[in-house]
């Protein structure tokens, strides 16, 4: 296990600045080459301490931008005609990447690690997605799957 000091907030209620222990191949695989944590050494701990107000208002800064992009995407539904079988069976499905084209199209954007879709959507229907864009702000996406009407 490594103790690191955290550089931005995380769910798991770690504030900026706090010392936490993590596995090790957490912290040297993703936390601190993702400029999200440094090393719990005294010197690191005290550097920290010198930019935590900098680091909290940067955080505070994402997080209004977040909170605006999450009322903007509330208020947004997706809705998608994929041909389908009779019983509503899609003969193709809606997938992560399907969500992010549609936010970017509407110069919303997005890391694909955001969407909390699980499985892909394969039935005709209507969907809330859930989006995370800071540790403390969420929002969902409505998203309604209609099968094309076919002219016979």
């Amino acid at each position: 296990m490594t103790e690191v000091v955290v550089l931005e907030k995380f769910k798991k209620n770690w504030e900026i600045g706090s010392v936490v222990t993590v596995k090790d191949g957490y912290a040297r695989n993703y936390l601190i080459p993702n400029s999200k944590a440094k090393i719990a050494t005294k010197q690191n701990i005290e550097d920290i301490k010198l930019i935590e107000e900098n680091l909290i208002k940067k955080d505070s800064e994402n997080k209004s931008n977040a909170e605006s992009t999450a009322e903007t995407i509330n208020n947004l539904k997706f809705t998608k005609e994929i041909a389908a079988k009779d019983n509503g069976e899609l003969y193709g499905s809606l997938s992560v990447s399907d969500i992010v084209t549609f936010l970017s199209e509407n110069s919303i954007s997005i890391q694909k690690k955001s969407i909390k879709l699980g499985n892909k959507i394969k039935t005709t229907g209507e969907y809330s997605v859930e989006i995370d864009l800071h540790p403390e702000v969420d929002c969902s996406l409505s998203i309604e799957i209609l099968s094309p009407k076919s002219s016979s």
